[in-house]
């Protein structure tokens, strides 16, 4: 159930095994996912055109997905954290829309499996 997951998100269940030791520990992970803040930080910060604020948002969800070997959500978070660093606000504007899609899917994934 936990390899179909990640299967379903582009993640990778071998990292994230080897780094949690077995699913149970994975599952109790995805739960404390759905509760982290820093992917509503991101939007809140995008919708208030507050760079700083939302460089934090994003830097934050691209490491909380690197830990979790949420492969593609990673990806985004990362192309979205380094827009932002660079403060091209109008190129993390575009690359938003991903990391939204992205994020709702994981999180529509996790609330199957849980």
């Amino acid at each position: 159930m936990i390899r179909e997951f990640y299967e379903k998100i582009n993640g990778d269940y071998e990292v994230a095994i080897s780094r949690m030791q077995n699913d149970e520990r994975i599952k109790k992970y995805l739960g404390f996912f759905l509760a982290d803040e820093s992917y509503n930080q991101l939007e809140n910060a995008m919708n208030n055109e507050d760079c700083d604020a939302a460089f934090i948002g994003a830097h934050t969800l691209k490491g909380v997905c690197q830990n979790m070997a949420f492969t593609e959500l990673s990806r985004v978070a990362e192309q979205i954290t380094e827009e932002l660093r660079s403060k091209e606000f109008d190129k993390a504007k575009e690359t938003f829309p991903k990391v939204k899609i992205e994020y709702k899917r994981v999180i529509e994934e996790i609330k199957n499996v849980l």
